[in-house]
């Protein structure tokens, strides 16, 4: 069973034209005149023959006008013929539209999403019926299927980057899949080159085609905010945070005086505005330095955006969000003090604290140490402005001190608790009274080979370590430790291989204590001078003071498909999300077919395949043709139609 269809339906109404050959031949009809020229009555008989042949020619001259017409009416209309039935019960299409934030780019007032909207509705219209099709929209977040293989016109480009791996991988196994012996790929994309991603692709099955559809033309030009960042969030006397923003010129022309301007707000207000001017070459990028008005802690968001505009506005704003605060005061309590300063019990944990880590964000370190050098007599400080109390190796501490101490941490302080020689049972009885420890010191034991060998991999101290890179914690050795026995509400967080804790969480209210069974100095083990020591301190520091990843209020995630993933800065259960476009989807160089072919391993298409391509799948454009149009036999018979009339007009007389 064939179905019959029409490329441009509107020329049909020019067969209306058909009524001309019928006014003329009404009007040209030819009129008797009546003579009485005698009785002849033979001569009558053979008249009579002769008109009625006469109204039959020019009966026949009419309809074969008419149908000149209408063929010709029908030759413009480009009629094709599309066999159903057994041909789609063996074919499975499926068509995959890039939905990443370049295709929200315009020209000609129309975004390349919609044109792929519009290919994407002329392929699957042009399918024979019982056609197997799936439609999918991908980007860098996956593949989306809608409900039914339908074009949503309500459906708009997401904000996340181009990856064409995992379309034709989610593509590949559906072809492999398939029992149909006719199967088909059609992508439609703007075949950004940043959409290269990932590893390999093992390639479709040789028997399997795959259609690449160029959406739009290539930008000429494009400016974008590509990252900003703080380079410190620490607010420290005479010290303004900075934000940096990273321009990008992705076009072959220079782009003269471009305005930058930083929009911030927090807590007290908006802060004022700040605009620079840059100049950035071709295919280049720019820094804008500004310098901020924060001297408050507290969360300040906001954006950085390019004042002028172009065909892909996505990417001319980017939004931050800054949490800013003042250093952490650490004290740190010395119970050994030595002769000198590299002998004091607390010289490598003040050092380690000194020290920044390669963090992106920081520039500095975000705490300040204080050393106490404990002995017979010393007292605590105020310790209200201090945000962690660090012990080192102290023997004890009176009871009212000690009191001092679990009052400080029972409202929302923090105590790090390192042993050491001089750390003995009958010692921490007041620490025990008061609740601040989450173990029991039993003694010492050693000497040995005491090393980490199980741990909370799960938990914010020991997560990174799950990373060889990182660095393995079994190569810290401890000749001697001190015995904890956790309490019933404790958690052991790290445990040597003979199951002696070396690492217990505990807390008292709204307080976080750890004690860790062994020196901070080199007593009992060379760990403080080995690449472990800096990064392990400043995790169970960061963790007490709730400066680790897990604890900041800002978050940043990218963004995606739905308005629930779209740029900007909204409020989570306990922190701000930030979501941003992809920065990769700000590269306006596209890849040509043979290109991305190669790249996926994909076969390069023949000539004979490439003349069978489905044009019906994108605007009908001069010159394009359907493979299965069937003009030439409208106009064999036009012509047929037109020598008729022609032979049958020279033997119709008037």
């Amino acid at each position: 069973m064939a179905g019959f269809g029409l490329v441009h339906f509107g020329f049909l109404f020019a067969a209306a034209a058909v009524a001309v050959p019928i006014l003329i031949h009404l009007l040209l009809k030819p009129r008797a005149r009546k003579m009485d020229i005698g009785t002849l009555r033979f001569l009558k008989l053979v008249l009579k023959d002769s008109t009625r042949r006469r109204k039959i020619r020019r009966w026949l001259l009419l309809a074969l006008r008419m149908a000149a017409v209408m063929l010709l009416a029908l030759l413009f209309a480009r009629p094709y013929l599309s066999r159903a039935g057994t041909e789609g019960r063996e074919r499975e299409v499926i068509v995959l539209i890039d939905q990443s934030a370049s295709m929200s780019a315009t020209q000609g007032g129309r975004s390349f999403f919609d044109r792929a909207q519009e290919a994407a509705e002329k392929i699957l219209k042009g399918l024979p019926n019982e056609t197997a099709t799936h439609l999918a929209y991908f980007d860098s977040a996956g593949v989306t299927t809608p409900s039914e293989s339908r074009i949503d016109w309500r459906r708009q480009p997401g904000y996340g980057g181009t990856d064409y791996l995992q379309a034709l991988r989610w593509a590949r196994d559906i072809v492999v899949n398939s029992k149909r012996p006719e199967r088909k790929v059609y992508l439609l994309s703007d075949l950004q080159r940043s959409g290269l991603r990932g590893s390999t692709f093992a390639g479709l099955p040789a028997d399997v085609e795959l259609e690449i559809v160029e959406i739009g033309k290539p930008l000429l030009a494009n400016l974008a905010v590509e990252s900003v960042e703080a380079v410190d969030t620490l607010i420290r006397p005479k010290q303004p945070l900075v934000v940096t923003a990273s321009i990008f010129n992705a076009g072959q022309f220079p782009a003269k005086k471009v305005q930058v301007r930083l929009v911030l707000e927090g807590d007290t207000g908006k802060l004022p505005e700040q605009v620079e001017t840059v100049d950035v070459a071709p295919t280049s990028r720019q820094t804008v330095r500004f310098t901020t008005s924060i001297h408050k802690p507290g969360v300040y968001k906001g954006h950085v955006e390019l004042t002028s505009d172009d065909e892909f506005p996505l990417d001319n704003k980017r939004y931050l969000a800054i949490e800013a605060r003042t250093p952490d005061r650490v004290l740190l309590v010395d119970g050994e003090p030595g002769p000198s300063v590299y002998a004091n019990e607390t010289y490598y944990l003040e050092a380690a604290l000194r020290l920044r880590l390669p963090r992106k964000g920081s520039s500095l370190t975000p705490y300040e140490p204080e050393r106490l050098a404990w002995g017979q007599g010393s007292t605590l400080p105020d310790l209200r402005p201090f945000r962690l109390v660090v012990l080192c190796n102290v023997a004890a501490m009176p009871e009212n001190e000690v009191l001092r101490l679990s009052g400080y941490v029972a409202k929302g302080g923090s105590l790090l608790i390192f042993t050491g020689k001089q750390v003995q049972a009958e010692g921490y009885e007041a620490f025990h009274r008061a609740g601040l420890l989450p173990a029991l010191v039993e003694g010492q034991a050693g000497p040995g080979a005491f090393r980490f060998d199980t741990w909370d991999k799960g938990h914010p101290i020991f997560r990174p370590f799950s990373d060889p890179q990182e660095g393995d914690l079994r190569r810290v050795v401890f000749q001697r430790i001190t015995r904890l026995k956790p309490n019933q509400n404790a958690k052991v967080l790290a445990a040597a291989q003979s199951g002696e804790a070396l690492l217990v969480r505990g807390g008292l209210q709204n307080g976080k204590v750890l004690i860790f069974a062994s020196a901070a100095d080199r007593d009992w083990s060379s760990w403080p001078q080995s690449r472990l020591y800096v990064p392990l301190i400043h995790q169970m520091a960061g963790y007490l003071t709730e400066r680790l990843p897990e604890n900041q209020r800002v978050q940043e995630k990218p963004a995606g498909p739905g308005s629930e993933n779209e740029p900007g800065i909204v409020a989570g259960d306990k922190n701000l999300v930030v979501r941003n476009v992809d920065p990769g989807e700000s590269e306006i160089e596209r890849l040509t077919e043979e290109q991305f072919r190669k790249a996926y391993r994909l076969p390069a298409l023949d000539a004979a395949a490439m003349k069978k391509r489905a044009v019906a799948a994108l605007p009908a454009l001069p010159g394009t043709e359907r493979p299965n149009e069937i003009w030439t036999y409208v106009i064999w018979a036009l012509l047929l139609v037109l020598i008729g009339e022609l032979f049958i007009a020279n033997r119709t007389h008037a």
